[in-house]
């Protein structure tokens, strides 16, 4: 499972990147298909956005997935495909993301 420290930094991702785009939380939640209240608790680092989340934060925002699940910026980013296959480990403590036709 994660740790609570990385949880709040993964949100602390989300809440910085929607910022600076100048967007309401309840803006990003409509994007997103989520209640105010989910995308509360993601960016207060009190629980882990779910797959179709992650997958809708994919398909309709520009914020890097891969990004927001580790803190790290990907190198020589190219335009990807906005289809995208979500595979979920056996206890669930980790998303793979792919695009479609690398899968």
């Amino acid at each position: 499972m994660r740790k609570k420290g990385e949880l709040e930094e993964m949100g602390m991702r989300i809440r910085m990147w929607r910022k600076d785009r100048g967007l309401r939380a309840n803006e990003l939640a409509r994007k997103l298909k989520i209640s105010g209240g989910s995308l509360s608790e993601i960016e207060n680092g009190k629980s882990f956005p779910s797959a179709p989340t992650l997958a809708s934060m994919h398909l309709n925002t520009d914020l890097n997935v891969g990004y927001v699940l580790t803190g790290q910026a990907a190198k020589n980013l190219k335009k990807t495909p906005r289809t995208l296959l979500v595979e979920i480990d056996a206890n669930i403590d980790h998303v793979v993301l792919k695009n479609r036709k690398n899968a």
